[in-house]
């Protein structure tokens, strides 16, 4: 279901780290880094459909991303 292709490394504030640690344990997450890839994966799919910078910036906005 996840890992496609090689990893990178992301910075987060280590107190949103902990926080996310125990939403992921709850939630039956075997790893906190998991639950993190699951969630920007569902969120990326608000996305599939876009064609250009104009239209990543419009769904961004509805979704109250950027202003």
């Amino acid at each position: 279901m996840f890992g496609f292709g090689k990893n990178v490394s992301v910075k987060v504030d280590k107190e949103l780290y902990e926080r996310v640690k125990k939403v992921a344990d709850v939630a039956g997450y075997a790893t906190a880094d998991e639950f993190i890839q699951h969630i920007l994966e569902k969120e990326m799919l608000h996305f599939e459909d876009t064609r250009n910078e104009g239209d990543i910036r419009a769904k961004l906005k509805g979704l109250g991303y950027i202003s």
